[in-house]
């Protein structure tokens, strides 16, 4: 008898933990823009603390999302009865004598942007970025979750990653809330296309106006970039995987979730080649984040915090190597020549010495401060701010090259990765310090990269590109030296306006400010003419004089001109060394 009690006092602990969620969507008003979610709640407990997320995981900064969430309420599930409430804060909402089943409702507002990381609701198609919509209980992320949409009337299709029921189409199954929120969700009433690659079955939703033969000619190309991509890692992680391509609007940017990416282009842009192999390269960066930084990533990105921000300095790995790799990926796909994978190279190259940023902020602080400076750009952000997606590419570039000299050709950045996929993911199922990172490289290759490239990670300073690229007999050329008047303009009611100023280091500093209009160049009147004029022939150190308005005041300023190559690039060196050439001739015909 007494282990009998003992079992039903187990079952009643365990019926008290109790809780059931049960989501379901609808749209409110759509030519408003609303939708409306019911969430539909089971428990004991007589109070609780439902909270909405305040940012994305992928999109580094505070959104706010509870800005756009109206009309809350909680009643009793079974007599209609209102449920006391408070909000405690801009992100959560307090519950009190709670029965033991509940509904919260509430509408969200979805027009506010169209980006990948915000809902946007229209009659042709609506998105739902899943933490920007739904709540999750404090404290309980682990819990499970049923999410219904009603949405049949205007969208007979709902495209997303999480498991869908046998029974019911518009009906998905999230085991907690780590997965809902990684999980977004598509309404539309196109139809899919589908294609396997490795031992996972991919489906592509395009959502626009586009053919049937663009679709089936995309998913053919994307299955040779995933191929590649399976292929390098020996690694199909997923049985499924959802591509998202939102052709509806002009737009650009892609976001990652486990098994899935959301990815906006402009559709005026994709029947032009060079556009459509952009187009390529955003679907292969999205899609090797797969395994960098889903699965593979610093240790500080995941579990998430959802009220604030998860700091890592390790960003430079997390979008940096998949910024180097999206394009490489192509060209190894056959996408991209010799000559233009080497200008991809260099246009970022070139973009890092575009500026003074370099000797401002280091890869580390790039990443660790993404929250308050790279994702709130203001109008000097690109003197003072480095990209940890480029410069974090360009330093993937140049410690693969160290590890193909040093190694011999034996080991690359690949074999690195996938012992990271082997040790941290799929045995210690975490995520890895920097210190991990730099001792599976020494583990994996022999080599210590930490010692070479720390100097690049933790101080502002520039990265010797020429030096690496000469370990595989790639030279810089250039000529031409010419003047640059250090600034932008922008032209209104046949008016130039200062829009850009750059700082340079061989640039004195000079009084110019943004929204300054140029009444007058050298004494004469100031039209886009004159400033091409200007421009063409400026020399390097040369002196030029303004007139300005500024605020309804004339003001005059004497600038001199800075000094930059007109012509500048890098080429592949016949004259080098055997040694050079065979490690060149390895670097892009296999790929590391």
């Amino acid at each position: 008898m007494a282990k009998e009690q003992e079992e039903k006092t187990l079952d009643r602990a365990e019926q008290s933990n109790s809780l059931q969620l049960d989501f379901e969507v609808s749209i409110f008003d759509l030519f408003k823009h609303y939708f409306h979610v019911r969430l539909r709640v089971k428990t004991d407990q007589s109070e609780m603390t439902f909270c909405l997320p305040s940012w994305t995981p992928g999109s580094y900064m505070i959104r706010d999302y509870g800005t756009h969430l109206h009309k809350f309420e909680v009643k009793n599930s079974k007599t209609g009865e209102t449920v006391p409430w408070e909000m405690v804060d801009l992100h959560r909402w307090k519950l009190k004598n709670l029965p033991s089943e509940f509904d919260i409702s509430y509408i969200i507002y979805a027009f506010e942007d169209f980006t990948v990381r915000t809902n946007y609701l229209e009659t042709e198609f609506g998105f739902i970025n899943s933490p920007a919509l739904f709540l999750y209980p404090e404290g309980k992320l682990e819990q499970s979750s049923k999410i219904q949409f009603q949405v049949s009337n205007h969208f007979p299709f709902v495209y997303s990653s999480l498991t869908r029921s046998e029974e019911d189409n518009h009906l998905f199954l999230a085991e907690n809330f780590d997965e809902l929120f990684d999980s977004p969700f598509h309404l539309s009433k196109q139809n899919s296309v589908f294609f396997t690659a490795g031992t996972t079955k991919h489906e592509l939703l395009v959502e626009g106006d586009v053919t049937f033969d663009f679709k089936t000619k995309l998913a053919l190309d994307l299955k040779r970039i995933t191929e590649t991509q399976i292929e390098w890692m020996m690694d199909s992680p997923n049985p499924y995987y959802l591509f998202v391509l939102n052709l509806s609007l002009p737009a650009y940017g892609g976001l990652e979730h486990r098994a899935s990416s959301i990815n906006y282009f402009n559709p005026e842009l994709i029947y032009d080649e060079e556009e459509y192999k952009k187009l390529l390269e955003l679907l292969s960066h999205e899609y090797f984040h797969l395994w960098n930084i889903k699965r593979i990533r610093p240790i500080a990105l995941g579990p998430f915090d959802y009220q604030k921000p998860n700091l890592t300095r390790e960003l430079w790995i997390a979008e940096g190597f998949t910024s180097f790799y999206d394009a490489y990926f192509l060209y190894h796909s056959g996408f991209l020549s010799k000559e233009e994978y080497l200008s991809k190279l260099q246009s970022d190259i070139f973009s890092l010495e575009d500026n003074e940023a370099d000797f401002w902020m280091s890869l580390e602080e790039s990443s660790f401060t993404a929250w308050t400076k790279y994702y709130k750009r203001n109008g000097n952000s690109h003197n003072i701010t480095v990209s940890y997606y480029t410069k974090g590419g360009v330093i993937a570039l140049c410690m693969n090259l160290f590890l193909l000299k040093e190694s011999k050709e034996k080991k690359t950045i690949r074999h690195v990765f996938q012992s990271l996929n082997e040790i941290f993911v799929k045995t210690k199922n975490r995520g890895f310090t920097k210190q991990e990172f730099f001792d599976t490289v020494k583990d994996v290759t022999g080599v210590d990269l930490k010692t070479e490239f720390n100097q690049y990670l933790e101080y502002p300073k520039p990265i010797p590109v020429d030096y690496y690229l000469d370990i595989i007999g790639i030279q810089r050329i250039q000529t031409d030296l010419v003047g640059d008047t250090g600034f932008k303009t922008k032209e209104k009611n046949g008016n130039l306006y200062i829009q850009k100023l750059l700082h340079k280091s061989d640039m004195d500093s000079f009084d110019l400010m943004l929204d300054d209009e140029i009444l007058a160049i050298n004494g004469k009147r100031a039209t886009t003419n004159s400033l091409q004029k200007l421009e063409k022939n400026l020399g390097s150190g040369e002196k030029f004089h303004l007139i300005l308005s500024r605020a309804g005041k004339i003001k005059e300023s004497m600038i001199t001109a800075s000094g930059y190559y007109k012509t500048r690039k890098f080429v592949i060196a016949e004259d080098t060394s055997d040694d050079r050439k065979e490690l060149r001739e390895f670097f892009l015909r296999n790929i590391v």
